[in-house]
């Protein structure tokens, strides 16, 4: 099924169906542009990227920065677009006169006074077709580096500030963290620009090769890749260079490759990019996108100021940063005092100790405050006459455990908290040895402290850097902490110890490590299913209603230009108006589908018949809905999953499927809810060599996990398909809908 179970194919649109498609929405952007002109207009930007890098880590720090420092240090306003070019058809000519036709329709009328060039890809593309599209505007490139800058020839009005991609550097602090590495084994896709990188990086490790050998791992497909790299021998060391493209084909963002990589990998990896620490990598000598960003804006700032281009030098390029990520140097036994001078760590969380340091300082000084106090009365009480009873009210009414302990080793005196704690009565305690409260496996290294202690006696903590544990009447341990205080009376030699059970205080901490824990993965899937709503939103907008305005505003222009006369006007009109009402419609379809409200009133049941009868009238295609039973009551969360499951199996048979009859069956047992969708279309190959996993299928798959359910596709070509899906009753529901991201190309 389509969307999430088929793959669609279409004929290939050609390039002058792509100029009249794209026609449309530049025409309609012109227009705007003229309506909204005035005289004290604003200074205007292009950025151009490629296509493969929109999304990339490291575009967005890009695109933050410029847009954060013109805003923050332009004395006036600055209007900056974002134009996104396919550079990887080069060869085809009529596809890239397309895109060169769009980009001269969309500002045609609309003054450009700087371009902007990111990556060397987007540099190629300005270089080459700016007197088309762009004709004597300056240009200034950002995140270009500085051995690319140099191997193009660049016009006197094109500047920018290089990056420095430092291989040397990085490979050197790879050797002096891991000096007996044997082995380097270097990363890169197989891409051109993955390709050239290695090339260039076997000619900057050519001097380091009688140290140690070098092996490429260039090209490969991803699946051989974390093979290889799960199974490194040791003294081995990963340099990751950067995956646009798979041995495959397959497109991956470099950062998103290195999460693979790092999650398999059994080896320290370094790189020299600054969006790969926090990925998997140790550090390296690593240039910031961020950085670069700003570095770019501030010249394209004097450049709208009047300075001439030409006489802005092209600077040296910024200086790359030590950057380390503390997890990863935890992992590999790497310490702060081994970095190189100036070295920046990320991710350098608190340990326990750090966090609670004083609560824990003021417990123990707590303690040994009240224990210290407890020594001072008794020593007090001692020297007079009812020394013992005293002595023994004291402890009696201590509000932790307190024992009495000779030099043999025999407990003498004992309170209730004492009995509570170990579970023995006062008269099992009296006159037996101490260690009958000590597990077995400690009682030798006991009766050997107890001897050191009498010898030297002083009040202190006992096991003091180790985790003490009592053993109670059953055999069960406890974790205690102990202080020990000397006392002389008149019997002789004794010991004081106040023990207090620490099992609630442990369990304390436990909750709160794992509720922090819990946070962070909650707040991680909150941000993700923003992020993957926003997308889905974005692509809505831009597939229907952004291509159905372009269409209307063609049509209006052609009658603001050439108005019919008489009835034709008005029958022109009728149809204008009814596309208006179709675009009403298609935001209400849009609004419905953000948060079908009707579950929460109606119920699961309802709201599929419902919706069964919707698409049956929308599309021509008879739905038959088939509720076997009422699942009654079901959690919002698992309502909300299970519809949206049926929209989008829907959804792929009336695009799809080519069918004319399908079926909805809902089912309720005890424990589970039963839902399957029956379509007699044309149907798909599931298996590994006849689909590729659309997105609508993965969206399905991890909404059912969020609830613990399963899914099951059927379906050959030719038989058509079912999707049949099981969940759990008892499922609390979906937290967020999660949608993947694509798995595109770039930093």
């Amino acid at each position: 099924m389509g969307g999430g179970g088929r793959v669609a194919r279409h004929p290939a649109p050609t390039a002058r169906g792509f100029v009249l498609a794209m026609a449309a929405v530049a025409a309609l952007s012109g227009g705007a542009s003229a309506l909204a002109a005035d005289p004290e207009r604003p200074k205007r930007v292009v950025v151009v990227y490629p296509s493969e890098s929109d999304g990339a880590p490291g575009t967005v720090l890009v695109n933050k920065a410029l847009r954060s420092t013109f805003a923050g240090r332009s004395p006036g306003p600055i209007e900056i677009s974002n134009e996104y070019v396919d550079t990887s058809r080069l060869r085809d000519a009529d596809f890239m006169a397309a895109q060169v036709s769009l980009l001269k329709r969309k500002y045609v009328g609309r003054k450009v006074d700087l371009v902007m060039a990111g990556l060397s890809a987007g540099l190629d593309f300005v270089l080459l077709h700016r007197d088309e599209v762009f004709p004597g505007v300056p240009v200034v490139y950002v995140a270009v580096d500085a051995r690319e800058v140099k191997a193009r020839r660049l016009p006197p009005d094109v500047t920018g500030v290089p990056i420095r991609f430092d291989l040397e550097k990085t490979l050197e602090l790879a050797l002096r963290l891991h000096p007996g590495t044997r082995k380097v084994f270097v990363i890169a896709g197989g891409a051109p620009f993955d390709t050239d990188w290695d090339a260039e990086a076997r000619r900057t490790f050519r001097p380091y090769e009688g140290r140690v050998e070098f092996v490429h791992l260039t090209g490969l497909p991803m699946d051989e890749l974390l093979r290889r790299v799960a199974g490194l021998p040791e003294q081995s060391v990963i340099y990751y260079l950067h995956i646009h493209r798979d041995g495959t084909g397959k497109p991956f963002y470099p950062a998103d490759a290195l999460d693979l990589l790092a999650a398999k990998a059994n080896a320290p990896i370094y790189g020299n990019v600054d969006t790969y620490v926090g990925r998997g990598i140790v550090g390296g000598h690593v240039f910031g996108f961020e950085a670069e960003g700003a570095a770019a804006a501030r010249i394209g700032l004097r450049v709208l100021a009047g300075e001439k281009p030409e006489s802005i030098p092209v600077a040296e390029a910024n200086g790359n940063t030590y950057l380390f990520d503390e997890r990863v140097m935890r992992r590999w036994g790497i310490g702060e005092q081994s970095l190189p001078p100036g070295s920046v760590i990320l991710h350098n969380e608190p340990n326990f100790w750090d966090v609670y340091r004083w609560h824990i300082l003021g417990v123990v000084s707590l303690c040994a405050f009240q224990g210290l106090l407890i020594t001072s009365l008794l020593v007090q009480l001692v020297k007079r006459r009812r020394a013992d009873e005293r002595l023994r009210l004291v402890v009696e009414t201590a509000p932790i455990g307190m024992l009495l302990v000779g030099q043999d080793g025999r407990i003498v005196m004992a309170n209730a908290q004492v009995e509570k704690l170990f579970g023995y009565r006062k008269d099992e305690l009296l006159g037996r040895p101490v260690e009958l409260l000590v597990p077995e496996r400690a009682r030798g290294r006991h009766a050997a402290d107890r001897g050191r202690f009498f010898a030297s006696p002083e009040v202190r903590p006992m096991g003091q850097g180790r985790t003490l544990f009592g053993r109670r009447t059953g055999g069960e341990e406890f974790p205690v902490e102990i202080a020990l205080s000397p006392l002389r009376i008149e019997r002789g030699q004794f010991v004081l110890a106040s023990v207090i059970d620490l099992t609630e205080r442990r369990r304390a901490e436990d909750g709160l490590r794992a509720s922090q824990r819990e946070l962070q993965l909650l707040a991680g899937r909150l941000l993700e299913a923003q992020e993957a709503e926003r997308r889905r939103i974005a692509r809505e907008l831009h597939d229907d209603l952004n291509q159905s305005l372009a269409l209307l505003a063609v049509e209006v222009d052609a009658l603001v230009r050439k108005p019919p006369s008489g009835g034709e006007f008005a029958e022109r009109m009728a149809e204008i108006a009814a596309q208006v009402k179709d675009l009403s419609t298609a935001v209400h379809d849009l609004s419905h589908e953000l948060h079908p409200s009707k579950l929460e009133h109606l119920g699961l049941k309802a709201s599929v018949g419902r919706l069964c009868k919707d698409v049956s009238i929308a599309h021509d295609v008879e739905v038959t809905f088939l509720p076997r039973s009422d699942p009654g009551a079901v959690p919002l969360g698992t309502s909300l999953c299970l519809y949206r499951i049926v929209q989008e199996a829907l959804r792929n048979v009336v695009k799809h499927s080519g069918c004319r009859h399908a079926s909805v069956e809902l089912t309720a047992t005890a424990d589970a809810i039963r839902l399957v969708v029956d379509d007699d279309g044309v149907g798909f190959d599931p298996g590994p060599g006849g689909y590729n996993g659309g997105l609508g299928l993965v969206s399905m798959r991890e909404r059912l996990h969020l609830v613990g359910g399963t899914l099951r596709i059927d379906s050959s070509p030719g038989e058509g398909t079912r999707v049949e899906v099981r969940a759990p009753v008892s499922a609390a529901g979906l937290t967020a809908d999660r949608e993947p991201a694509s798995t595109l190309v770039g930093s």
